[in-house]
């Protein structure tokens, strides 16, 4: 009985811990390159999709994570991000903006109006 309910017990958190990764593998297309103003940051997606490392123009590396297809989590920066335009650009809840495109200033040319 005792293996039995240890058996379960490992099979159920299986499904759960797989659920969970499959939940959170619906980011996908932020790979590549992305520019903060006009300097680049480069995005790697890994575990499926729902994580990604963030290594930007210095050399710094950080980690995140996708809540859902449209919105990433940066914990050391404690960011949240919304793609936008098709994956073309990421609204940062601290206010700032990535794009596929580098842009002079603030804020990118093709933000929705």
């Amino acid at each position: 009985m005792k293996y039995f309910v240890s058996a379960s017990l490992v099979a159920i958190l299986m499904v759960l811990f797989a659920f969970t990764q499959d939940s959170w593998s619906q980011v996908q297309g932020i790979d590549g390159t992305w520019y903060l103003g006009e300097k680049p940051v480069s995005v790697e997606i890994y575990d499926k999709g729902w994580r990604f490392s963030v290594t930007d123009a210095d050399g710094n590396k950080s980690h995140g994570k996708a809540f859902n297809e449209e919105v990433i989590y940066l914990p050391s920066e404690n960011i949240s991000g919304q793609l936008e335009v098709d994956s073309t650009i990421i609204h940062w809840s601290d206010g700032t903006y990535w794009s596929r495109e580098s842009f002079p200033g603030d804020l990118p040319t093709n933000l929705p109006e």
